[in-house]
């Protein structure tokens, strides 16, 4: 495997503490030309699901053959597994629950290794709490350097991953039951619905239900195109439909996180792309 630089970081060690630091110290003491990027080191603490949905929507944009050194992991310690994936175009190191499915499967698996080898560990005892320094840092940087992925331990299938799909959502009698996958800064509200499965019509009315209440929303294209305190939906940066107030924070209306299910009424059968 030839050498590769680029390794790209997304944690939820945050700004304040030295997590992420000393990851980078372990990174460069084994690879000193290691450019290293993060696609965030600020991820929602414990939150799987914003670590996946930031992962898919920008893995991409980085240079072929970028390592990914993943570390959103609640589950430290315990018996999930941690990987090391081949794709097409990258490599993903990270813990197995379910935050780097939706990006390796849509790149495309080529292969997946369980990060067994104790000779390859930091050190011979590993901290239960700080997987991200003792085996997933290393681990990024020795792929980086060239180390083949079957020196880390043996294969794992893909069949066996902790899934999570990020684009799932249902149809009932309502219209459309989605979930919440990410809220950002701006109090903008992600949905799993992407725009290519739902047909969005200039100025549609939406009847939003959540668990706190329920609020018309309006379709447009963009920010500018709502009025003050207005509700919006619309197809974001990344193709999914997002819910939003123009220079306000749909969230602070709303009152939904992660996870939640949000119902939107208004949508017919001639909105959906029928390939659904």
């Amino acid at each position: 495997m030839a050498k590769t630089n680029n390794i790209a970081i997304l944690t939820d060690f945050s700004l304040y503490d030295n997590y992420n630091g000393v990851m980078e110290g372990v990174i460069r003491n084994f690879n000193k030309d290691a450019k290293i990027s993060y696609l965030s080191g600020n991820v929602k603490k414990f939150n799987l699901t914003s670590a996946a949905y930031l992962l898919y929507t920008g893995y991409r944009f980085f240079p072929k053959r970028t390592v990914f050194l993943v570390v959103v992991d609640p589950g430290v310690g315990t018996e999930r597994d941690p990987i090391a994936a081949k794709t097409k175009n990258y490599y993903f190191v990270g813990p197995d629950n379910g935050i780097l499915y939706p990006a390796i499967m849509d790149d495309g698996i080529l292969e997946i290794r369980i990060i067994s080898n104790p000779k390859l560990f930091l050190s011979n005892q590993i901290s239960r709490t700080f997987h991200g320094r003792d085996i997933f840092a290393i681990s990024a940087a020795l792929i980086s350097v060239g180390v083949q992925l079957d020196v880390f331990g043996n294969r794992k299938d893909e069949r066996d991953l902790v899934p999570y799909n990020i684009k799932f959502f249902k149809r009932d009698r309502c219209g459309i039951i989605a979930k919440v996958i990410y809220v950002d800064n701006f109090g903008n509200v992600a949905l799993n619905i992407h725009k290519s499965e739902i047909n969005l019509i200039d100025d549609k009315i939406v009847r939003i239900k959540t668990r706190n209440g329920e609020y018309n929303a309006r379709v447009v294209k963009t920010f500018g195109d709502g009025k003050e305190n207005e509700l919006i939906i619309y197809s974001n940066g990344f193709g999914f439909i997002e819910i939003g107030i123009n220079k306000g924070s749909a969230h602070d209306i709303l009152k939904t996180s992660e996870g939640d299910e949000v119902c939107l009424e208004g949508f017919t059968q001639g909105d959906f792309n029928h390939s659904i």
